[in-house]
């Protein structure tokens, strides 16, 4: 497979290139002969180019030019077509993605390497050369902008007359592979947005975490020695699980997996080989002999994650020897291996520096750090990508994110210096907290050399008009206190901490208000004026979170000061729109679309008190109303973790009764009704809360992941009811040892003790009980050694699944009855 393109026919193109023609009038006072015109044939790629072109010159200059198929003097002809070929004009020496724009005889050709709508590059990407020269055209020669997606995004200045002068350039795209991914780019208005910007990719990479998708966790019950060993045991496959890369069964399997997605998919050019995310890598013999130590000290598996890549891709090879396999190369397998190990050609390695994320890059030692290992990835490979998100707070609480330009200057050119073939760098979902920094990522895609601080202070102006200073000089005060923060706080990362909310946001909030409030003042432009009100959104969600964690000492006296009932509204009315974080629509698990029978517990023998405990992510509860009054539902001890916690509320026919914000300090409230049970979703992330229910016996539902009730910290006991049926049923208990442990004791209904479960040594202790019908308490506690931190309980598939917490309000649920 060729990788590259031909550079060198470019450069030699460029330097052959005939003396410019004269300039030409493309609208002189309001009107215009030009037409726009391309090939009938030509891919959608084209004749999306030629509507822009119409659109944004009749907004610039007032007139309309049409769009024709077939050649008429004068004309910007665009892609290559019998007239291109008259006026000797050809892309075919240009790389994938790259144009060429010249004025001839009167016209203006622009032209480009296109990929017919169902064709692919050798590579098995898309190239629109003419679209991305069309676009460089409207911005080098009409001024236009792409500012933000949307109505309020474009920045077009207005002129009577647009003279294009005498013009022959050729550019093309330095990286092979171009995304801003996290900008909610699944909207129409974002991938217009990212066609604009000249984003996209002829090399065509796959590398999510492919390793359980690859290999089922239902392989365990046959093939135990293709996953991880640890403490002599082969751990049960649950969460992110890991395999062991050295069984040559899993191996030969994984490679089966890609050979049938080739076979079942012929044009497809890629397959990722990545490993789950997270830890629990295999410990046996054979793979720990592979495991080395980084420079940090820390284990690194990179030689036998390499290996295994390698041993995949040869298999892959012999069936599809033009195909590509990427991995990552991250976390636990960042570094290098100390004895190189030469990769196979059809082996794509997609380097994420996760130890730069956030504004870590701050930090001089990291720096130092993350151009070694550049060079050394680029001394192992020149199939080499970059992933990364080194200038990103991950929030939904509302917080600016800062430009990181310093951290920006350093790493592209350095990036392009060493001959890396793609970016995919982390744009911000919300675009009124983010704007600035996805469009300098966008930027930099197309052209990593180009001058960063330009084109911030460019995008200032053009997008907040006449408070383009106020907001600039905002921007620049949060990049100097995040760099502040990143060097005094070591533990800073890509979170949103109470540290940061603190120490940045909620110490400059009255700053940031006032240089808001400043150029609110001055804007006068209704596009401006709406870009700047995207920031106000984010700063309304700002102010309420620092309000919440009381990081603010007079709330009140904030123009974006709001009460609950109040922001709640504010939020329902903003949902949807790009200003915000998208509100992350709690999944109605499968239960809430299945009939259940629930049944209060009369009473459960032996039962304790509810004691101090933590749920963490997502959870999905059952509800019973229990005599006349509302349910109300509480959340205590809420660690948001810059999430905003959401709620959805179903009836017991799937029909969405209710949404909204988790508030500890406003409990849910559902009125009485005749309904017999509802199902109370909660969008959490990575937060964690108590719940204290009154009004309703409840349970939650240890079946929303397949690692079972997260629990962090602190644990109370929990119940669950047996059923007649049910002879004998599994229990898992989980943790991640040596360092986050557990254990926990297993009671019949009877009382007596009748398992121990012990997450010392081995992350998952599987057990399977017999035992009589009945309600059974199982008491999680800290273990010996360690620290009681994440822990998962999970139930077999031979029972509901759903355990309660408070005894007084326990509730059985079965399904399908």
């Amino acid at each position: 497979m060729k990788l590259y393109p031909a550079m060198l026919a470019f450069l030699f193109l460029a330097a052959c290139m005939p003396a410019f023609a004269d300039s030409i009038d493309l609208v002189r006072e309001g009107h215009s002969p030009f037409v726009i015109y391309h090939d009938a044939a030509a891919p959608s790629s084209v004749a999306m180019a030629a509507v822009d072109l119409q659109r944004y010159v009749h907004e610039a200059g007032g007139v309309e030019l049409a769009i024709v198929q077939k050649p008429a003097t004068p004309m910007i002809c665009l892609g290559e077509n019998a007239a291109s070929e008259a006026a000797g004009l050809t892309a075919a020496a240009l790389p994938w993605e790259g144009y060429r724009m010249v004025t001839k005889d009167g016209n203006v050709f622009i032209l480009g390497r296109d990929t017919a709508d169902d064709q692919r590059t050798p590579d098995g990407g898309t190239s629109a050369g003419t679209r991305n020269g069309t676009y460089a055209f409207l911005e080098q020669f009409l001024g236009v902008r792409w500012l933000a997606p949307g109505e309020h995004g474009d920045y077009v200045p207005k002129a009577d007359t647009i003279r294009i002068p005498a013009t022959d350039q050729t550019d093309a795209p330095f990286f092979l592979n171009r995304r801003v991914p996290y900008t909610q780019e699944r909207r129409a208005e974002v991938q217009r947005w990212w066609a604009r910007q000249r984003l996209g990719w002829s090399l065509l990479l796959i590398h999510s975490h492919n390793w359980r998708r690859s290999i089922p966790a239902s392989h365990y019950d046959t093939q135990p020695e293709w996953f991880p060993e640890h403490g002599g045991v082969r751990v049960p496959p649950t969460g992110h699980y890991k395999l062991c890369t050295t069984n040559a069964g899993m191996i030969r399997a994984y490679a089966d997996a890609a050979i049938d997605y080739f076979d079942r998919n012929p044009a497809a050019t890629c397959y990722s080989l990545s490993p789950s995310d997270s830890a629990g890598y295999c410990e046996c013999e054979k793979c720990t002999a592979l495991y080395e130590t980084d420079p940090n000290g820390n284990r690194s598996v990179t030689p036998a994650i390499l290996t295994f890549y390698n041993t995949v891709a040869k298999l892959v090879a012999r069936r599809h020897p033009d195909k590509l396999l990427a991995g990552y190369v991250y976390a636990a397998y960042v570094f290098p291996p100390k004895t190189p190990i030469p990769l196979e050609p059809n082996v794509f390695l997609v380097w994420a520096p996760s130890f730069d994320y956030g504004f870590t890059l701050f930090r001089p030692e990291l720096q130092k750090q993350w151009e070694d290992l550049l060079a050394q990835w680029t001394q192992v490979t020149r199939n080499l990508s970059y992933y990364d998100l080194p200038v990103n707070i991950s929030t939904e609480a509302g917080a600016l994110n800062p430009p990181g330009l310093k951290i920006l200057k350093f790493i592209y050119p350095r990036l392009k210096a060493a001959d890396v073939k793609g970016v995919y760098v982390y744009g911000i979902e919300a675009w009124g907290r983010g704007g600035p920094l996805n469009y300098l990522l966008a930027r930099l895609a197309w052209n990593p050399e180009a001058d960063v601080e330009a084109l911030f202070d460019e995008y200032c102006a053009k997008a907040y008009g006449k408070g383009g200073d106020e907001i600039n000089r905002m921007y620049r005060l949060l990049d100097a206190e995040m760099e502040r923060h990143f060097l005094e706080y070591s533990n800073a990362r890509y979170h949103l901490t109470p540290d940061m909310m603190r120490d940045v946001y909620g110490k400059n909030f009255a700053e940031l208000e006032r240089l808001y409030r400043e150029a609110e003042a001055k804007v006068d432009d209704s596009d401006a004026a709406a870009r700047l009100a995207m920031i106000g959104d984010n700063l309304t969600v700002l102010h309420w979170n620092l309000r919440q964690f009381k990081m603010l000492d007079h709330p009140d006296q904030s123009g974006f000061d709001l009460a609950d009932a109040d922001f709640f509204e504010f939020l329902r009315t903003h949902r949807g729109t790009l200003s915000l974080h998208p509100a992350d629509k709690a999944r109605r698990p499968l239960a809430a679309r299945q009939k259940l029978t629930v049944a209060a517990a009369d009473g459960i023998p032996g039962a304790q008190r509810v004691t101090p405990y933590r749920l963490r992510g997502d959870q999905h509860l059952v509800l019973q109303p229990v005599g006349n009054g509302a349910v109300e539902v509480k959340f205590e001890q809420v660690t948001a973790r810059g999430k905003l916690l959401t709620y959805y509320v179903y009836d017991d026919l799937g029909k969405e009764v209710t949404s909204g914000l988790v508030s500890a300090e406003a409990p849910v409230k559902l009125e009485a009704t005749d309904r017999p049970y509802y199902h109370f979703v909660i969008s959490a992330g990575s937060a964690s809360f108590m719940l204290k229910v009154t009004g309703a016996a409840w349970a939650v539902n240890a079946r929303l992941s397949n690692q079972g009730l997260h629990l962090l910290g602190k644990a109370t006991p929990l119940y669950f009811d047996v059923p007649e049926a049910v002879a004998s049923f599994h229990v898992s208990l989980e943790a991640s040892p040596p360092g986050e442990t557990a254990q926990a004791t297993l009671y019949a209904p009877h009382g007596r003790s009748v398992a121990q479960f012990d997450c010392t040594r081995m992350s998952v202790d599987h057990k399977w009980i017999d035992g009589p019908a009945g309600w059974w308490k199982l008491d999680v506690q800290p273990a010996a050694t360690g620290a009681m931190d994440d822990v998962w309980v999970r139930l077999g598939e031979e029972l509901p699944g759903y355990f309660s917490l408070d005894p007084e309000r326990a509730l059985d649920v079965a399904i399908g009855k």
